[in-house]
């Protein structure tokens, strides 16, 4: 194993093979999601997970979620009737780190909304899985809940 530094000679640029990886890795949580398959897409999380927004006064409202309150939350808001396109934007820390910026149209009882957040990816064990989660406006609910 080589010596590890934050500093390198050039920015990282993933070869097209690790962007597709990571692409795809996206492509089957989405598929979970259009499932409603819950417990498939906590077995793409890397626990704890941090998720970070922002309340209604402007504050960020930060919380460290185990696989039981991700399974709570993703269960209440599971609507398979709901049409979610997204589109993705990868950004390489490294080879084994990235932040992934989403940009979605939801479409839900004839109204279509949009929504961007990011995915901060993480490998472990050679495979991806999200760390952390970042998108405004659910502060207000989130401190509600606790």
């Amino acid at each position: 194993m080589s010596e590890q530094s934050a500093l390198t000679s050039t920015a990282f640029t993933p070869t097209a093979q690790e962007t597709a990886t990571l692409l795809a890795w996206f492509d089957t949580y989405d598929e979970h999601v259009r499932r409603g398959d819950i417990a498939a897409m906590a077995d793409m999380a890397l626990f704890p997970l941090m998720l970070m927004t922002n309340d209604s006064a402007g504050e960020v409202v930060a919380r460290q979620w185990g696989r039981d309150d991700f399974v709570q939350a993703m269960g209440m808001a599971a609507d398979e009737s709901v049409e979610i396109f997204n589109e993705r934007r990868p950004v390489f820390l490294n080879s084994d780190l990235a932040v992934v910026i989403t940009d979605s149209t939801v479409t839900a009882g004839g109204q279509t909304q949009h929504m961007r957040y990011v995915d901060v990816m993480a490998k472990t064990g050679g495979a991806w899985g999200f760390k952390s989660m970042i998108q405004a406006g659910w502060g207000d609910m989130l401190q509600a809940d606790s």
